[in-house]
């Protein structure tokens, strides 16, 4: 008897197996990782915005010690990187502020690119994942064929089916996984330069106004 093409989720994940199961896990898991790693990049953003336009400003003005009060109020981690910087060139704090800021720097974007990883790894893996899956379909199919001596369509029709779906699922979660992987490593980019440039210019200040005589 012909098998019919599976119409639902449920069918598919009968006919799919176990390697499909894990296929939807991992693709469930790069959406979750996805939305979590953008809502954090939209709140870096919002940081960094808060920074140009509170702290770098008064730091343009030379009110260094506004711009530390208001570094304080900055979300974390960009808190970290204005603030300890600010502290070292106040001498709140021992060290140089140059290399506290890029240290901090560092350090944040770094939080920003973890679990990233997995949706690379993600896009790298599963088109070897549903290729294993298009490998057993075709075993149970002569596998079928030979249990039964027989040959035709309707003997080989199961293990064709979970052949072709594996397959299928296996490129589509390599290609989510991908895509996201790409958009998150570009949005994170650009909040590195954007964060990069502000911590250039505070130094650039700070350098110029240590280098200006009291009363000048």
């Amino acid at each position: 008897m012909q098998r019919e093409i599976p119409a639902s989720l449920s069918a598919y994940v009968e006919v799919g197996g176990p390697l499909f199961l894990l296929m939807l896990a991992v693709s469930l898991l790069a959406v979750a990782v996805a939305l979590g790693k953008t809502l954090e990049v939209l709140r870096f953003r919002g940081a960094v915005r808060q920074a140009d336009e509170r702290v770098v400003e008064s730091v343009r003005r030379g009110d260094l010690d506004e711009a530390r009060r208001l570094a304080e109020r900055l979300p974390q981690p960009v808190r970290s990187v204005f603030a300890t910087g600010l502290d070292r060139f106040l001498g709140r704090a021992k060290g140089e502020a140059s290399l506290a800021m890029r240290r901090e720097e560092k350090r944040s974007v770094g939080r920003l690119k973890s679990l990233v990883w997995t949706l690379g790894t993600a896009g790298a893996l599963m088109p070897f994942v549903g290729l294993l899956g298009t490998v057993i379909g075709v075993m149970e199919s002569f596998r079928a064929i030979g249990l039964s001596q027989a040959s035709g369509f309707a003997v080989v029709s199961s293990g064709i089916s979970e052949a072709l779906i594996s397959t299928a699922a296996g490129l589509g979660v390599a290609l989510e996984a991908v895509v996201l992987y790409n958009f998150l490593q570009n949005a994170i980019a650009v909040q590195h330069r954007d964060l990069s440039l502000l911590v250039d210019e505070t130094l650039e200040l700070l350098y110029a106004l240590a280098a200006t005589p009291e009363g000048s």
